[in-house]
């Protein structure tokens, strides 16, 4: 196992260990997601794609991410469907079937597994993955939510996030055949260096497990969100053609666990927080378990 995975079980499992004894709390989890969010996510983006070569097909990633998720969306309504569930918890069972842990789960894991060219393309999937969360996904919560928040703060939250501002940046650029600087890049690399032991500190302050009656649906969610992903993610490889890094990054981050956002949509929308907080909480737990397998996965689906 790469070191660098090595050091993020050990610094998620130190940070889920201080959630579990109280001595540190969600309040510091979502400042620690803050400053991940705004300062040191934008340094990585610029980083990893300064030095990185597009094909005429990178198109393909943000696309592989509605390839995923958009099928995903349909099964988990069906369930719900099926399963008779109140109108919240249907909400919450699409938001954490929905959403994809890049930020927190998929970027350090794919850095420590294919490093930056690796990482290049795990962004450009978000990149449909975060328009898809920030648009339809938050839609679905709003409508099928009891809170009062205005629709137009998910175009609000899209428009002012750094990271997209960061990798519009990145992109002009290379659109011109240009790169950043050699002293703006010397002061980034530090910045980016701290994402991905930040984003496990996230993830273990962020893991909780909570209403007991909603484990069974919880389960089933993740089933939904990493086993069907998985599925999801080898079928967007082959539609649309993609082989080595690419195909393997796709398929890697199609099954990664259910993102701390859907918690966070979930409280402000007034859906099940408890279920969603549950379907979280076991991906992230499961995905933690698999981590061991994932170099070797890695190595097998880019060959």
């Amino acid at each position: 196992m790469p070191q660098v995975l090595l050091a993020f079980i050990i610094l998620f499992v130190g940070a889920a260990l201080l959630r579990a004894s109280n001595l540190l709390d969600r309040s510091h989890a979502e400042r620690l997601a803050a400053l991940v969010f705004s300062i040191s996510l934008p340094a990585t983006i610029l980083v990893s794609l300064d030095e990185i070569q597009f094909t005429d097909e990178a198109w393909k990633l943000p696309l592989a991410a509605c390839f995923v998720t958009l099928p995903m969306l349909v099964v988990a309504w069906q369930l719900s469907q099926l399963l008779h569930l109140p109108r919240p918890s249907r909400g919450g069972f699409l938001l954490g079937t929905g959403c994809i842990n890049s930020i927190y789960f998929a970027y350090p894991v794919i850095l420590a597994t294919f490093g930056d060219e690796g990482l290049a393309r795990a962004v450009l999937f978000d990149l449909g993955q975060t328009t898809l969360t920030l648009t339809l996904l938050y839609g679905l919560a709003l409508w099928h939510g009891t809170g009062s928040i205005h629709a137009g703060s998910a175009m609000q939250r899209f428009i002012a996030a750094s990271p997209l501002w960061a990798l519009i940046g990145i992109l002009v650029l290379k659109l011109f055949g240009l790169h950043l600087p050699i002293w703006l890049r010397e002061l980034l690399i530090p910045i980016h260096m701290t994402t991905t032991p930040l984003a496990s500190l996230v993830l273990g302050l962020s893991i909780r497990l909570s209403g007991q009656g909603n484990l069974r649906l919880a389960a089933l969610g993740v089933l939904v969100r990493m086993g069907m992903g998985v599925v999801l993610g080898f079928i967007a490889a082959e539609v649309l053609h993609l082989a080595g890094v690419e195909r393997a990054v796709v398929i890697l981050v199609a099954g990664m666990p259910s993102a701390v956002t859907a918690v966070i949509f979930a409280a402000e929308t007034g859906l099940d927080e408890e279920l969603v907080a549950s379907i979280v909480g076991l991906s992230v737990g499961a995905g933690m378990a698999l981590l061991l397998w994932v170099p070797q996965l890695a190595i097998w689906l880019a060959g």
